[in-house]
């Protein structure tokens, strides 16, 4: 880790779910740093600084199991979690089997009310 600190990279083009990361990640301590592709992604890694990415897989441009390739390229790369909204096993494997570190899926919620509550969310 570069400091008391650590700053987690996500790479998303979901504006909203990055803002929800954000928010939630650094109530925890980290401090977020947010790309919205793998090419803006891989051009903040250069700088430096960056303890651990968050990856999504479907983005325009480089997907994500094209921009985990470039990343491990990367001397002494941070590690990746690979993030993937499909229910689709077989990416999560083939990331792992590229060198993620983990992964995670995302459970997307839809819900008519509003303000959303827990018993109108569903999975969808």
């Amino acid at each position: 880790m570069t400091d008391a600190t650590p700053t987690l990279l996500y790479i998303d083009d979901d504006d909203a779910l990055a803002r929800l990361v954000e928010r939630g990640l650094s109530r925890l301590g980290f401090k977020i740093v947010h790309a919205r592709d793998g090419s803006e992604g891989l051009k903040r890694l250069e700088q430096g600084g960056i303890d651990v990415v968050a990856l999504d897989q479907y983005m325009p441009g480089l997907d994500g199991l094209e921009t985990l390739e470039q990343i491990l390229a990367i001397s002494n790369a941070p590690p990746v979690v690979f993030v993937t909204a499909s229910q689709d096993s077989g990416i999560a494997v083939t990331a792992l089997k590229a060198g993620a570190a983990d992964y995670l899926v995302k459970i997307l919620f839809r819900c008519s009310r509003s303000p959303p509550t827990p018993r109108c969310a569903r999975p969808r």
